[in-house]
Order: structure tokens, then sequence, then C-alpha cells
């Protein structure tokens, strides 16, 4: 299955199938994860690249996840 930025990390789902609520995207998702750890690294000494180096990390992932096999 393909990973994509905008897909929901966590959705909510209907019996009949349908999105209730769809919260975070993969992408906001996956650049709190690398925001944590880089955080926990290096403080908040340098927030705007940490900020940065976060969403670059967690659009890398998605590209990777996306490829087919």
């Amino acid at each position: 299955m393909r990973t994509k930025a905008k897909n929901p990390a966590f959705p909510l789902i209907s019996d009949e199938g349908y999105v209730i609520n769809a919260g975070l995207t993969k992408r906001e998702y996956f650049a709190a994860m690398a925001l944590q750890g880089l955080l926990a690294k290096y403080g908040s000494d340098y927030q705007v690249q940490i900020t940065k180096d976060a969403i670059y990390w967690a659009d890398a992932l998605i590209e990777e996840l996306s490829k087919t096999k």
C-alpha cells in the first residue's frame, strides 16, 4: 500500500466505512514524531532549523513509503 502525505494517520471510520474524523495527516504525524526526537537530542536552541528538519524527514519518509516494491 502506498503512503500519501494527506492520508489520515488515525482515521475514525464508521461501521459503513465512511471517515468520520480524519485527525492528523500522516505528514503531520510523521513530522511530530521527527520533531520529538530532534528536540530530545538538541533541545530548543535551534527551533527554526529543527522544525525545518522535522518536516524534511517526514517528507523523506513519505516519499520512501510511497514507492512501490
